[in-house]
């Protein structure tokens, strides 16, 4: 496994690779560009070109983007799924520029028009974007709390999202306090134990390509996404030894979704993290 945080951009890229190399972070998640908005942002070739080399002499790799959150492919609004659709595109090339193997995206929210519905739409997009994203870049769906008309909190629609294409062309990114919120259970080592036979059946472990781990303020299946610092949650330290300790591959990036990112909490959070790993 190879740790670190989710990266903000205030006060330029490059002091921030500094940092969060001189707390022990081997990788980094970041936005390409506005999380909230649904224009990229202006960015060069020749300034993605040294970001990435500050980010290689730092050994920070593999670098994982997230996508931008008013991206949604199961909408039930016309126009906001063509845009969704574009932001994604433009965020899928952009992940190449930096040489990012890795895009992260959350399943999305029917609206109301059903799961079937909205299963069925996040299927054909991704289908549609297929033919035209790098093949170098995968796109990862992330697991949710399921509030609302979330999609993705079952493990089964994941695994049916992906086993609609071809093996290895998509995968998935499991975020630990979206999995306690949604019911799966990460409270002891044998609870850990048994969440992820859960996964290994209805998706496949081989397609985990990369974890959130964050604690969470919330009781086990309240449906409510709410991050907390590690060791200040509901879930234990022996049920995240137990996830952590499971027997990763070495290259599989854990990221730290915790509050105040950015912050000293990012080395209070890695350091508690780090104490787990045996």
């Amino acid at each position: 496994m190879r740790f670190g945080v989710h990266m903000g951009l205030k006060g330029g890229f490059g002091a921030n690779v500094k940092r969060v190399a001189e707390i022990g972070c081997e990788t980094v998640q970041i936005f390409p560009g506005n999380p909230t908005g649904w224009k990229m942002g202006k960015l060069d070739e020749r300034e993605i070109a040294k970001r990435v080399a500050l980010l290689d002499e730092a050994g920070l790799h593999p670098l994982v983007i997230h996508s931008a959150y008013l991206i949604n492919l199961a909408t039930s609004s016309g126009e906001f799924l063509v845009k969704s659709k574009q932001l994604l595109n433009q965020t899928m090339e952009r992940a190449a520029l930096y040489g990012a193997p890795f895009v992260v995206l959350h399943t999305g929210n029917h609206g109301g028009q059903g799961v079937e519905k909205g299963m069925a739409q996040v299927i054909e997009s991704i289908n549609e974007g297929l033919e035209a994203w790098p093949e170098e870049v995968m796109l990862l769906l992330e697991n949710t709390a399921g509030s609302g008309t979330a999609l993705g909190a079952r493990f089964e629609e994941l695994g049916e999202i992906l086993r609609s294409f071809e093996k290895g062309k998509l995968g998935i990114c499991i975020d630990t306090a979206h999995s306690w919120a949604a019911g799966h259970d990460l409270g002891s080592a044998e609870a850990v134990e048994k969440t992820l036979a859960h996964l290994d059946k209805a998706v496949g472990l081989e397609h985990l390509k990369t974890i959130h781990v964050n604690d969470t303020k919330v009781k086990l299946g309240a449906r409510v996404d709410r991050h907390a610092h590690i060791g200040e949650g509901a879930i234990s330290p022996e049920g995240f030894g137990a996830l952590l300790n499971y027997g990763w591959p070495e290259d599989l990036p854990v990221i730290l979704e915790t509050p105040e990112n950015g912050t000293d909490w990012d080395r209070v959070n890695l350091e508690a993290l780090l104490k787990l790993v045996r």
